[in-house]
């Protein structure tokens, strides 16, 4: 069993997170229209939804387009708060490498101006972990003892304090506004995370403050 904290950290912080997503009652329709959407987007190119799509369906979507793939996909879909949940009005996709997808400098200005622009906007930000059976041992172990619940990486949760746990995304938080909201799928589920990496957040505050020293 691994004992390097850079690895047991991540795991730690997967059975904090929240239950993964019940796709117990989605739509089909919905569903099938955002695999489509999905599709259709193409590196720099939005799909646009005609009628905005609530974020269940969305992400089961996401989650139906993804579970066979063996490459890692970021979609990044904008949308607005309606109540408890969002409604997606257009997205990005961008297809990555068998272990990593990086986010674009578009998709990372998108980002930003949707989130910014009005207080209820939000974004939605999903990308699946794909499993190909040639992980190490010890890791289906692991999954095995939470459950199969996803386990976000290190840089995962690295860009969930980069957009939601920035100055703005935590009034908004606080202010129950429009957020940045990740997900990931792997191993049939999709889980949303919330919870930054602990060390870090102190490595990152200790720089600061040397720097004002």
């Amino acid at each position: 069993m691994p004992v390097d904290p850079t690895i047991l950290e991540p795991i730690l912080l997967a059975c904090l997170d929240k239950k993964p997503v019940d796709f117990g009652r989605v739509d089909e329709a919905e569903v099938t229209r955002a695999r489509a959407a999905i599709k259709r987007a193409a590196g720099a190119k939005l799909a646009s939804f005609n009628q905005p799509m609530t974020r269940t369906n969305f992400l089961c979507g996401c989650l139906d387009f993804t579970r066979t793939q063996l490459k890692e996909h970021l979609i990044a879909a904008y949308g607005y708060r309606h109540g408890k949940t969002t409604l997606v009005e257009r997205l990005h996709h961008i297809s990555g490498e068998q272990r990593s997808v990086a986010i674009p400098p578009y998709v990372q200005q998108e980002i930003v101006r949707h989130h910014s622009q009005e207080v209820d906007n939000e974004v939605i930000v999903f990308h699946n972990h794909p499993r190909t059976g040639h992980e190490p041992g010890w890791f289906y172990v692991v999954k095995a003892l939470i459950q199969d619940l996803p386990i976000p990486s290190s840089a995962d949760r690295g860009q969930l304090q980069n957009y939601a746990l920035n100055p703005l995304g935590l009034v908004r938080q606080f202010l129950k506004q429009g957020q940045v909201r990740f997900y990931l799928g792997e191993s049939g589920y999709v889980s949303e995370f919330s919870l930054p990496i602990v060390t870090q957040l102190l490595a990152r505050m200790n720089i600061r403050r040397s720097s004002r020293l």
